[in-house]
C-alpha cells in the first residue's frame, strides 16, 4: 500500500494492527475508518480530478509545491521522496548514468567529471517533513553513482563534504530551492579535486564572510505562503574580475536559460559545466581566476544542444545537474548523434 500522498503532502494512515488491549479495541473503529478512507479504490483519480474541479471553481486545487520541515527548513515537494530513499527508479537511475557514459564515449581527448547537486534533504534528512522520512538507502543519486563507476565516469559525491560543512554554517538556503554560498563552495572544492587540479581549490577561511536579510527564496510562492525574510550566509567571492563578463554562446537550440561563455583573456584550460540554477551563478567566480575561458550550457534534462562542445571546445566538462533534474527519461542532446 501507498504510505504518503504527494496530493496532500501528508503521510497516509497505516494499515490497523491486532489489537492487544482495551484500549486499543476502543481505538479500532477510529483506526479502520482512517485507513480505509485512505486507501480506497481509485482514490488517487478521485483526488485529481477533485482538484481539477477546484481549480475550475477559482480555488488552489492541488498541494502546495513546497513544504516547511522541521525548525523552519522549506523544501521542494519536487524530487523529496527520491531525496529520502522513500521513493526509487532504478530504470530512471540507469538512463541518466547510461547517458552521462555515452557522452564520455563521444568526449575522446576530454577530462570529465560528473556529480548531482543533492537536494536539501539528502543532506539534511533531520529537518525533512516526517512524511518524507525516514531517509533509505539506496537512493537515485547512490545507484547514478554506481552506474558511472561502472563504464569509468569520475563522478563525486557531494553529500559527505556538505554533511561535514554543516557544523560551519549555512549548506542550503532556508527558503529557497538552492544551495546556499557555502555549500556551492565546498562543492567546487570537491569538484576541482576531481579534476586533478586541487591547487584551483578555494580555502573558505580566506573569504570574507557576512550575514544578509534576504526576501528572495523561491518556496514560500511555491508553498503559497507571502514573501517571507531569512537571514542569509553568504561571502565576498560572488562576482567576475574586473572587465570579465559572460557572453551567449550563439547558434544553439534551447528551451531553457541560454548558454554562455566567460572569456577570462589570460591563458588557461577551458571548462564547461552542464548544469542549472544550481551552478549557472555561483561557480563562474570560483573558476574564473584559474581558466582561460568557463562556459555553462543548461543540462535540460538531457536534451540540451550537443554542438556546444564544438563551439566551446572544452578541455574538462563537469556534468552538474542537481539530482532532482537527473532524469532523460529516455531524451538525448539534440546533434548527439
Amino acid at each position: 500500500f501507498k504510505t504518503v500522498s504527494l496530493e496532500e503532502n501528508r503521510r497516509l494512515a497505516p494499515a490497523p494492527t491486532q489489537p492487544t488491549t482495551v484500549g486499543e479495541w476502543r481505538k479500532l473503529p477510529r483506526v479502520l475508518d482512517a485507513w480505509l478512507a485512505d486507501h480506497f479504490g481509485f482514490r488517487d483519480p478521485l483526488m485529481q480530478a477533485a482538484a481539477r474541479l477546484q481549480r475550475k471553481l477559482g480555488g488552489e486545487g492541488a498541494a502546495a509545491a513546497a513544504v516547511t520541515g522541521r525548525q523552519g527548513q522549506m523544501f521542494l515537494v519536487d524530487g523529496l521522496l527520491r531525496s529520502t530513499g522513500q521513493e526509487v527508479d532504478a530504470a530512471r537511475a540507469a538512463d541518466y548514468a547510461a547517458f552521462v557514459c555515452e557522452a564520455k564515449g563521444k568526449l575522446s581527448g576530454v577530462n570529465l567529471v560528473a556529480s548531482l547537486a543533492p537536494s536539501p534533504a539528502e543532506v539534511e534528512p533531520d529537518l525533512a517533513p516526517d512524511w518524507a522520512g525516514p531517509a533509505k538507502s539506496p537512493t537515485e543519486y547512490d545507484l547514478i553513482l554506481q552506474g558511472l563507476a561502472r563504464c569509468g565516469v569520475t563522478s563525486v559525491d557531494l553529500r559527505p563534504v556538505l554533511r561535514a560543512a554543516r557544523a560551519e554554517g549555512q549548506v542550503y538556503r532556508q527558503l529557497d530551492s538552492h544551495w546556499s554560498l557555502r555549500g556551492s563552495l565546498m562543492a567546487y572544492r570537491e569538484i576541482v579535486r576531481a579534476m586533478g587540479q586541487p591547487g584551483w581549490r578555494i580555502d573558505p577561511k580566506a573569504l570574507s564572510w557576512s550575514v544578509v536579510a534576504l526576501d528572495n527564496g523561491d518556496l514560500p510562492r511555491l508553498a503559497g505562503q507571502t514573501q517571507a525574510i531569512e537571514q542569509v550566509e553568504i561571502h565576498d567571492r560572488t562576482t567576475l574580475p574586473p572587465g570579465v563578463a559572460r557572453a551567449a554562446i550563439p547558434g544553439l537550440e534551447t528551451h531553457a536559460a541560454p548558454a554562455f561563455l566567460i572569456d577570462t583573456g589570460k591563458p588557461g584550460p577551458t571548462v564547461l559545466i552542464v548544469g542549472d540554477s544550481f551552478t549557472a551563478d555561483p561557480m563562474a567566480p570560483y573558476f574564473a581566476p584559474f581558466v582561460g575561458k568557463l562556459a555553462w550550457v543548461h543540462e535540460d534534462r538531457c536534451a540540451f544542444d550537443w554542438r556546444v562542445m564544438a563551439k566551446v571546445k572544452p578541455d574538462y566538462v563537469v556534468f552538474l545537474p542537481a539530482a532532482r533534474e537527473a532524469i532523460c527519461a529516455g531524451a538525448r542532446p539534440t546533434h548527439f548523434n
